[in-house]
Order: C-alpha cells, then sequence, then structure tokens
C-alpha cells in the first residue's frame, strides 16, 4: 500500500526540516506497507509534536 501525505492544512510535514527522516513517517509507512494491499493511502497532518520549521533561503 502507497501511503501520500498531503501537504493541505498548514503542510507540517512537506516544510518540516525533518521530513526525510521523520520517526511517525517511519512508523505509518512501515504500517501500511505490511498490509500490502494494491491501493493507496492518503493522510493529512495537521500538527505534529515533532515538527521543526525548516529554514528558507
Amino acid at each position: 500500500m502507497k501511503l501520500e501525505i498531503n501537504p493541505r492544512g498548514n503542510g507540517a510535514c512537506p516544510l518540516c526540516a525533518v521530513a526525510g527522516d521523520c520517526r511517525i513517517r517511519g512508523l505509518l509507512e512501515g504500517s501500511v506497507a505490511a498490509a500490502g494491499a494494491d491501493s493507496e493511502m492518503e493522510i493529512v497532518v495537521y500538527s505534529c509534536p515533532y515538527f521543526s520549521e525548516r529554514a528558507l533561503s
């Protein structure tokens, strides 16, 4: 199963400095992969305790 994290709301995941190495995303992706279904699940993250805003250059 493919996990799609939607950037709606405050866009916490796409704008997070740790999005590429996030514990929560890793756990979610591992959980849906174990389901083995040939489909997709979409979630929206509105707030996260690990959110750290990426510095804009």
